[in-house]
């Protein structure tokens, strides 16, 4: 019955911080030097034992108050992700019951969304960091019934890399990363063929007018014909240019290319319209005014 400590962080793992209370334990020495706790055993054996109980009872709520363990989500889940990637053991016990908010706003688990939308993208998550910048890749989403998930949180980004670790099968995907099959307009082989040489065209008007030879250009038919071009970011570049941006360049004397790709869609009347006006040379002042807005448009829809 003394007082020993207000704060021993060798007792409750550090990612357990949010916990208030008392700890009463007849074994625990008074003379609680730090080197002498990182070495006693039943110390080691007290953090494992807090760390299981709070599991048990985040499992608890999740099976029997699933409500109130959507509610505590959005407070209590940094802590839950910092503790997975501490605590393999931790992990282990609480990795069925990580959940994640969908494009509906409804709780799922990494299981539920995988096999909601295995048919349209195997083992691909697609997540959503912001949703205002990302507001015209929801609308996609929306539109042809794909689900994405919001990671919004500071810790996510590391997350994501340490679940994809655990469960190699599983790729996560920012939805301006990459363009899910299913927003693509399905062709036959002969349709390819016939738009080969327009393709092409359209490839080496914009590469000229933008004149930015890192920026990749792809021709793609969409489903949605309002929309004439779209940025995407590969995930990998945008990673590492996050991460380079947390922890400082790190003795790195050369900026990260950036791997940015303008998808032009070939469904869309105004791309239809402009390839129609190239064949024009009077119109060519116009055809670049065009072009160069049509890239400005998708820039400021990707990253206002």
């Amino acid at each position: 019955q003394v007082f020993v400590a207000d704060n021993i962080k060798e007792v409750i793992p550090e990612f357990l911080m949010l916990l208030k209370g008392t700890i009463d334990c007849p074994d625990l020495p008074l003379n609680v030097s730090r080197s002498f706790l990182q070495n006693d055993g039943y110390v080691q054996k007290i953090s494992a034992h807090i760390s299981k109980k709070v599991a048990d009872k985040l499992s608890a709520l999740f099976k029997n108050q699933r409500d109130d363990y959507n509610g505590y989500w959005d407070d209590i889940n940094p802590f839950i992700k910092y503790g997975c990637m501490r605590d393999q053991k931790f992990y282990e016990r609480v990795k069925d019951l990580i959940i994640f908010k969908n494009l509906d706003e409804d709780f799922i688990t990494l299981d539920e969304y995988l096999d909601k939308n295995k048919e349209k993208h195997e083992n691909q998550v697609f997540y959503i960091s912001d949703k205002t910048q990302q507001s015209q890749y929801i609308r996609l989403f929306k539109e042809n019934d794909l689900d994405a998930v919001y990671l919004d949180n500071i810790i996510d980004t590391h997350f994501i890399s340490f679940l994809e670790m655990n469960e190699q099968s599983v790729k996560f995907k920012r939805v301006d990363a990459d363009i899910s099959q299913s927003l693509k307009d399905t062709q036959d082989e002969d349709d390819k063929k016939s738009n080969k040489e327009t393709d092409k065209a359209i490839e080496k008007l914009f590469k000229k007018v933008i004149g930015k030879d890192e920026l990749k250009i792809e021709v793609e038919a969409l489903k949605n014909a309002s929309l004439p071009a779209m940025i995407l970011l590969s995930e990998e570049s945008r990673r590492m240019e996050e991460m380079t941006a947390r922890f400082g360049d790190m003795g790195m004397n050369y900026p990260m290319p950036k791997e940015e790709t303008l998808i032009i869609n070939r469904n869309s009347n105004l791309i239809q319209s402009l390839v129609e006006l190239s064949k024009d040379d009077s119109k060519d002042e116009n055809i670049k005014m065009m072009c160069q807005h049509i890239y400005d448009l998708a820039l400021i829809s990707h990253k206002p």
